[in-house]
């Protein structure tokens, strides 16, 4: 019989600390594309964040898949079956982790580009990133590195993303920024915390406020992994 897992929570800084003391409000981001989010390990933090927040709510970024999948050359209306498919087994994931707590609100509980795209805090703050990441070099570079990384993982021949794959698969990334930086204000909560299971350079830097652009006071960042769990990067497809 397999056992729970035990996670382990870590804050990146001390006013993340200070949040996660408070424990008012999580979202935990759910890459649609990233083997890592296997139906256990969505029903395990499932069942741990419900057992430490007053809320959970779950971010999942379907539609902006699209740019991601056309970077590594998916024709446009393949991408956005493949994105629609990956979409709908991570719904199904995550009304598994609910109804494994006894919770049936899924629709409340997703995070979706549906739900963002209608949202005007979110949408002022991507126009912000999306600004920025046209003006400012260090906010560009660090969006593009971070693009980068992903793809060489997702290229099968081993080869060296182009700066225009990059550019293109970054609008993914450049959509998740609105949450890392006041999750909060666009659900409506005092406070939130974004968990994932790994730190990437240029979230270390948002939080260490040495971009431009940075969270507001009331928005915070969680690793949270199984005990012993290393911070590498899993296998991802495409």
């Amino acid at each position: 019989m397999q056992t729970a897992l035990e996670l382990t929570a870590l804050p990146l800084t001390p006013n993340c600390a200070e949040l996660f003391a408070r424990r008012d409000h999580v979202l935990l981001g759910i890459s649609p594309f990233n083997s890592y989010f296997k139906r256990v390990r969505i029903v395990e933090l499932t069942r741990w964040a419900l057992g430490e927040f007053a809320y959970v709510q779950f971010h999942l970024p379907d539609v902006p898949g699209v740019f991601t999948l056309q970077a590594l050359g998916l024709p446009a209306d393949k991408a956005r079956k493949r994105v629609r498919e990956n979409g709908s087994k991570m719904r199904n994931r995550i009304r598994d982790g609910l109804a494994a707590a006894g919770l049936s609100d899924l629709d409340a509980r997703v995070v979706d580009w549906a739900y963002l795209e209608e949202n005007p805090v979110f949408v002022d703050l991507l126009r912000e990133a999306t600004d920025l990441f046209a003006s400012d070099a260090v906010f560009r570079d660090l969006c593009l590195e971070t693009t980068r990384n992903v793809l060489r993982h997702r290229l099968t021949d081993g080869s060296e993303p182009t700066i225009e794959q990059c550019r293109l698969a970054a609008q993914y990334f450049l959509a998740d920024i609105p949450l890392l930086v006041d999750t909060a204000g666009v659900v409506g909560s005092e406070t939130s915390l974004y968990a994932y299971h790994r730190v990437v350079p240029f979230i270390d830097a948002l939080f260490r406020r040495e971009l431009p652009m940075q969270p507001v006071a009331r928005q915070g960042y969680l690793t949270v992994r199984a005990s012993g769990e290393p911070d590498v990067q899993p296998k991802q497809q495409a």
